[in-house]
């Protein structure tokens, strides 16, 4: 089943390792994964797993897909993430902008936390969370498609995300 330990970048790396996911890291000795184009998502998936808080016992999953949204789909991106927000509590999704006052672009971006302050947290955790985060950032991705799918075709009344199919 695993072990039992400190939460910390050790769990990530052994999830990354165990799953032969090729990875990266930054100045900070977070993980950053990122997987080739995706024709069904139309972009380049990609993961930051990083490790914050004080103490270090805060789990940060961040997922973007790569692709920019321009400034004048900015008010229709918001109006879904907020929509898929409303209906789903994982993964959190919104539109992320470095200057609203001068950028012409920006990114939706997926992420949780998960506060792992225990004493001791199991592999198996960090495990099925991680699993858990990549796919459902591959559902709210295909939704997504979806949605610019109907909007090219002048419906953009159907927002409805589907229902999630279990794992």
């Amino acid at each position: 089943m695993g072990f039992v330990d400190s939460f910390g970048r050790p769990m990530i790396e052994a999830f990354l390792d165990d799953g032969d996911l090729q990875y990266l890291r930054d100045r900070d000795g977070d993980f950053v994964v990122e997987f080739g184009y995706d024709e069904e998502i139309s972009g380049h998936p990609r993961f930051l797993l990083a490790v914050g808080g004080d103490d270090d016992d805060q789990y940060c999953l961040r997922g973007d897909t790569m692709r920019r949204v321009p400034h004048s789909e900015w008010d229709r991106m918001l109006r879904l993430c907020n929509e898929w927000n409303s209906l789903y509590k994982m993964p959190k999704v919104y539109l992320e902008v470095d200057d609203p006052n001068a950028s012409t672009t920006g990114r939706v971006v997926c992420e949780q936390w998960l506060n792992l302050e225990a004493p001791a947290v199991h592999q198996e955790l960090v495990n099925q969370t991680t699993t858990t985060f990549f796919s459902a950032c591959f559902g709210f991705w295909r939704w997504l498609e979806r949605q610019d799918s109907l909007n090219a075709l002048g419906d953009v009344d159907d927002v409805t995300p589907p229902e999630p199919t279990p794992e």
